[in-house]
């Protein structure tokens, strides 16, 4: 089965490659820090864990991005650090009806994502993989602490599409994400292998140029 994201990356670089070959370009540079926040909700039904309702699961990551641009064309890679917690519960845990314990997690990546764009003046549409590498992960239930770090799997791919806009030296993005989250994997370990829930993964992002570069060729 074909991937969406996979189609979106196809779709813009089929498009770009057909504008850049219509004469002289200009190829850009800019780089500098960027901050993200990434918001998702689960949806589902079981009987052995639930998700808190009221509060979706919230994850920051904190990094440095790279654009190269040639005329509406762009490759941006990030390098960033990623941090996301997650909270499960377990209704009438161990058979005591009423005892609905919280299970806290936190998981700490390093994540690799690689956007490809196109720009409409200063809009941007854009989409692309990225690579996430878990470092640390940790469970707190019923007042222990637990290192699991080697129950998860060490990598993991995911896609994103998304829009953007370039003011000046700022950067704001808003991409909606999917594949299998640290969260989605956590359900799917308790659940079972063939849990498919209902997800919205979406991230806000800011960027701020702090350096550029323009060459024409």
């Amino acid at each position: 089965m074909v991937r969406p994201g996979f189609l979106a990356i196809l779709s813009l670089i089929c498009f770009a490659v057909s504008a850049m070959g219509q004469g002289r370009y200009e190829t850009y540079y800019m780089a500098g820090p960027v901050l993200k926040v990434v918001q998702s909700k689960f949806k589902f039904e079981s009987n052995v864990v639930n998700v808190p309702e009221s509060e979706p699961e919230i994850g920051y990551q904190i990094g440095a991005f790279l654009r190269a641009r040639v005329n509406n064309l762009y490759v941006q890679p990030e390098l960033l650090l990623s941090k996301t917690q997650n909270q499960l519960i377990f209704p009438d845990y161990d058979g005591v009806s009423g005892f609905n314990p919280k299970a806290d997690f936190e998981f700490t990546s390093l994540n690799i994502p690689l956007d490809i764009g196109f720009y409409i003046d200063n809009f941007r549409i854009e989409s692309g993989p990225a690579i996430s590498v878990l470092l640390e992960g940790k469970q707190y239930f019923l007042n222990e602490e637990l290192d699991i770090t080697d129950d998860f799997n060490k990598v993991t791919l995911q896609y994103n599409i998304g829009v953007g806009l370039d003011l000046n030296n700022i950067l704001i993005d808003v991409n909606y994400e999917f594949g299998l989250n640290k969260t989605g994997e956590s359900l799917r370990q308790l659940v079972g292998p063939n849990f498919r829930p209902s997800r919205s993964n979406l991230v806000f992002s800011i960027g701020l140029v702090l350096y550029r570069h323009k060459k024409r060729q």
